[in-house]
C-alpha cells in the first residue's frame, strides 16, 4: 500500500509541475503536510468509490440531444454585495433586489458516448427595484447611508462545457462562461458624512447612475467517471408500468422501447417543430409489432410530457486549473479546483445527488513603491479556498412535474499566504424547488432557497426566491 502511494504521489508531481514547484517552497511546508497527510487519502478513497460505483455503460440508452428555446417573464428576489478596495478608501455596498424581467434562453445538450457538451445563451430585460445600504471610508472622511432605488437591468450570458471522452471513462473537460450587465437606476441616498475633524452631516440625494459589469469564468482539466442521462429510460419505463398494469416487462424490452424515445426526440428540429401525433404513431406500432402488446391509443396524452433536463445516474471526479475576471477588484481570480458528483437513479420517481466541490482561489493585487530612485513592484497577494457539499434529491410523480430539495453546506476559509490562516466559516443552505410542464409548451418553475450565514465573508445571508413562466420550443 505504501509503495502504491509513493509512485502516485510521484506521478501526481510530474503531472503537476507547476503545483509541485508551488508547494515545495519554504512558505509551503505545511500545506503540503496537510495535502499528504489529510487531503489525499480524502481523494483516493472519493476516486476509490468512483471506480466501484460506476456501472457498465450501455451507449444505446444513455445518449441524450436536446435544443430548446424558451421565452418567459421571471420573478427574483436575491442580494447583491459589491466592495472596492484600496490603500486609501474603502467603498462596500449591499442591496437586496427585486426583480421583474422578460428572459429569452437557448439551451443545447449532446450527450454522447464520446463526448458531452452544453451549450446556454441567456438574455434578460426588465425593471427592478430595492434597497440596501452603503459605506464609503476615506482617509479624509466617512459617508454611511440607507438607499432606496429602481431602475432597468439588461443582462446577457453565455455557458459552454465539453467533456471529451478519450475512453470509457476517462475525460477531458473544458468550461467557459461569460456574462455582461448593464443597469440603468435612479437611487435616493439618506444617511451622514463625517470628516476627518468630526464633523457630522447629513445625506440627502437622489441621482441617476448607470452600471456596467462583465466577467469571465473558465476552467479545464481532467476526470473520471460519467454520469449518464436516464430520461428515455425513465420514460419507457413510466409508460409500461401505466399503460399495461400487471406485466412485468424485462430491462431488454425496457431498453428498446428507450431507444425508439431516443430516436424519435433526438430526430427533432426544434426550428421547425414536431408533431407529436406522428411520433405516437411510430411508437404504437413499435409496441404492436416488437412487444406484441395492445395498441395504446391514449398514451398520446402522456407522450408530449416528460421534457425534463439531464436526469443523471453515475459518478465522475475531476480535478484542475480554473480563473476568473471580473471588471472590478478582485479582477483576475486564479487556482484549481476538485469536484466529485454522484447520481443515482432510483426508480421512475426518485433520484438522489451529490456534489462535492472544492475550490483553491489566490488574487494577485498589484502594486507599485518608491525604492531609492527606483521604482519596484510592491504585489500582494489574497488566498482563500471554498467548499460546498450539496446533498439533494428529486421526485417525480408523473411525466409533468418534478419536484427537488435539498440541503448545501459552504464553508470558507482565508488563507492568507499560508502565514496566518483565518476562522473557518459555515454556511447552510436549505432549498425548495418545483417545475411542472402545464401544457406541451408551457412550463412553470419555482425555487426558493435561505442561506443561513455565520458572517458575510463567502455567503450573503438571506432568503433567494425566482418563479420563471415560459414558454419552449423543442
Amino acid at each position: 500500500m505504501l509503495t502504491f502511494i509513493n509512485r502516485t504521489l510521484v506521478l501526481i508531481k510530474r503531472r503537476f509541475a507547476f503545483f509541485t514547484l508551488y508547494f515545495d517552497g519554504p512558505n509551503m511546508r505545511n500545506l503540503k503536510d496537510i495535502i499528504l497527510h489529510i487531503l489525499f487519502p480524502v481523494l483516493l478513497l472519493f476516486a476509490a468509490t468512483s471506480l466501484w460505483a460506476q456501472n457498465e455503460i450501455n451507449n444505446d440508452v444513455v445518449s441524450f440531444k436536446k435544443s430548446e428555446t424558451t421565452t418567459g417573464i421571471v420573478f427574483d428576489i436575491n442580494r447583491e454585495r459589491e466592495e472596492l478596495l484600496s490603500d486609501e478608501s474603502r467603498f462596500e455596498e449591499e442591496r437586496t433586489l427585486f426583480n421583474g424581467k422578460f428572459r429569452f434562453e437557448n439551451r443545447r445538450w449532446n450527450l454522447l458516448d464520446y463526448k458531452q457538451e452544453r451549450l446556454y445563451l441567456n438574455f434578460e430585460l426588465g425593471p427592478y427595484g430595492g434597497f440596501g445600504d452603503i459605506e464609503d471610508s476615506t482617509k479624509l472622511g466617512n459617508k454611511v447611508s440607507d438607499q432606496n432605488f429602481y431602475g432597468m437591468r439588461t443582462s446577457a450570458s453565455v455557458d459552454y462545457l465539453h467533456r471529451y471522452y478519450y475512453d470509457a471513462k476517462s475525460y477531458a473537460v473544458f468550461n467557459v462562461n461569460a456574462w455582461g450587465r448593464h443597469d440603468w437606476y435612479k437611487q435616493d441616498l439618506e444617511g451622514t458624512s463625517a470628516d476627518s475633524l468630526g464633523m457630522v452631516t447629513a445625506i440627502d440625494e437622489r441621482d441617476t447612475h448607470d452600471r456596467f459589469r462583465y466577467g469571465i469564468r473558465a476552467k479545464a482539466g481532467w476526470g473520471y467517471g460519467r454520469l449518464s442521462p436516464m430520461n428515455h429510460l425513465m420514460k419507457a419505463h413510466y409508460l409500461l408500468e401505466k399503460y399495461y398494469l400487471g406485466r412485468i416487462f424485462s430491462d431488454y424490452e425496457i431498453a428498446q422501447l428507450a431507444q425508439v424515445i431516443a430516436g424519435l426526440k433526438h430526430g427533432r428540429d426544434h426550428k421547425t417543430g414536431h408533431i407529436p401525433e406522428k411520433e405516437m404513431t411510430e411508437l404504437a406500432g413499435f409496441i404492436r409489432n416488437k412487444l406484441i402488446l395492445a395498441s395504446p391509443e391514449s398514451m398520446a396524452g402522456d407522450w408530449q410530457f416528460g421534457e425534463f433536463d439531464p436526469r443523471y445516474e453515475g459518478s465522475r471526479i475531476e480535478t484542475g486549473p480554473h480563473f476568473s475576471y471580473y471588471n472590478q477588484e478582485p479582477d483576475f481570480v486564479y487556482g484549481a479546483y476538485f469536484q466529485y458528483d454522484k447520481a443515482k437513479y432510483v426508480d421512475v420517481h426518485w433520484n438522489r445527488n451529490l456534489v462535492v466541490s472544492v475550490m483553491y482561489k489566490r488574487y494577485t493585487k498589484q502594486g507599485l513603491e518608491i525604492n531609492g530612485n527606483t521604482l519596484d513592484n510592491n504585489n500582494t497577494n489574497r488566498d482563500w479556498a471554498t467548499a460546498d457539499v450539496n446533498m439533494g434529491w428529486s421526485y417525480y410523480p408523473d411525466l409533468k412535474s418534478q419536484f427537488d430539495f435539498g440541503v448545501r453546506y459552504a464553508p470558507g476559509i482565508e488563507l492568507n499566504n499560508f502565514n496566518d490562516i483565518g476562522h473557518l466559516s459555515h454556511n447552510i443552505i436549505p432549498y425548495v424547488g418545483y417545475f411542472t410542464q402545464l401544457t406541451a409548451k408551457s412550463r412553470l418553475k419555482l425555487d426558493f432557497a435561505w442561506r443561513i450565514t455565520d458572517g458575510e465573508q463567502f455567503v450573503l445571508p438571506g432568503p433567494e426566491f425566482s418563479l420563471a413562466i415560459y414558454k419552449s420550443k423543442y
